[in-house]
Parts: C-alpha cells; structure tokens; sequence
C-alpha cells in the first residue's frame, strides 16, 4: 500500500474557475440578490464547499455560461468550479466510478453555452464529496497559514507556500475510500495514490492540480 496520498487544490486554481449560472439566474452584471434560483444556488455551492447536506434534487439540473467571460470557450477541463459547484467531466467520472467512492456520489448536470439551450459538449457531473477524515497533521506540515487562532482550520492560498511532500497526513487516512476530505483542509478533495495513478494514466491529472501528500505513522 502507498504511503502518499494527493490533495486536489482545484478550487483555488483560476484555470479551473468558469463563470457558470443556474438558468433562471439572469445574465446580467448586478443579478439581483432576492432571485430565487440564484439565492438556492448560492446554498448549494456554499454546503457542497462546507460538505453539508444536500439533496440530488436541490442541485440545479442545468447551468449556462455568462457570455460576458466566455469560458465555454476556453479549453475543457475534467475538473472544474462552475459558478462555485465542484464539476467533473464524462472522463473523470468515470475513472472516479471504477474506485471506491464511500459516500462520495456524481449527480447529472447539464453544462449549456450562453444560449441557455445548447449543450456543452460531453456529459458532466456534479462531485459530491460524502466522507471526512480528520488525519491532517498540521505540527508536521509546512506552507500553511491557519486560518484563525486555533491551528485547526486550513485553506491553501497564494500567500502559502506549499510544494510535493510539505502537507502531511496519518496512516488513518490510508483506510479511506479513494476520494474524500479532511474538515481541517477547506474545499480540497484528497484522493489516494491509486486514483490519482489511473487519472494520471488517462491524462486528466493535470485539471486535478495534484498535490503529493506524505502519510505518516502516528
């Protein structure tokens, strides 16, 4: 078994943030604040980053991209932020499906250009993450700035500082699923040695923004 787990920093990665609305969310600059459909789906992103509960059918079934920042333009990624929800495409799904995923689950979303009716090429799922493990060992790690006073909540940054092999984990984490999240380490998937190897060999690790994770005994 691997000593190595990776850490997926995709949220903080401006290559993979696209500007995505759910439709009945207008395209406009200043949308209002008290539309329905964008204040549910501000609850949504905000639990999916937080690992809250959410039902399938709270998740919007279709989102469309702001013409303004053109990102349906832009080259696909396999992984990605749309308007705030963790995405991944018809590639990563399915390599996600041939691992353990625990209480991790893919919900159906349609991705459509500006028009609001087109589809974006391919299939796309909305990643949920279900199972947390708190293995993150933060005395041992280097690079990160904790958030607050108490050196028990993370979100890596621009100010931080952090390379292959800084963030350090315990061997607890080695007997999670092949996808989960630490609650110290904010919107950040961490994925075993396994998974990362079989995105890497299908060539989509690269979206993923891999980080190289030390597992340790306790």
């Amino acid at each position: 078994m691997s000593d190595v787990v990776w850490l997926s920093n995709v949220y903080r990665s401006s290559s993979a943030e696209r500007g995505y609305r759910p439709v009945g969310y207008p395209d406009v600059v200043d949308p209002p604040l008290d539309n329905e459909v964008g204040v549910a789906f501000r609850s949504v992103t905000k639990r999916q980053k937080k690992h809250l509960h959410i039902d399938d059918h709270e998740f919007p079934k279709q989102l469309y991209a702001v013409e303004r920042w053109a990102d349906h333009k832009r080259p696909k990624r396999h992984i990605l932020s749309a308007g705030g929800a963790l995405v991944v495409s018809s590639t990563s799904a399915d390599i996600l499906r041939d691992h353990d995923m625990g209480a991790s689950r893919l919900v159906p979303v349609d991705l459509l250009h500006p028009d609001q009716k087109t589809k974006l090429e391919g299939d796309w799922f909305y990643l949920v993450l279900g199972d947390g493990k708190p293995c993150f060992q933060w005395d041992q790690s280097e690079g990160l700035i904790p958030l607050g006073e108490n050196n028990d909540l993370f979100m890596i940054n621009n100010k931080d500082h952090v390379s292959d092999g800084d963030l350090v984990f315990s061997r607890e984490v080695l007997t999670t699923p092949d996808i989960w999240f630490d609650p110290a380490v904010l919107e950040a998937p961490i994925i075993s040695d396994r998974l990362a190897l079989a995105l890497k060999a299908a060539k989509v690790a690269k979206h993923w923004d891999l980080l190289r994770c030390k597992v340790i005994s306790d």
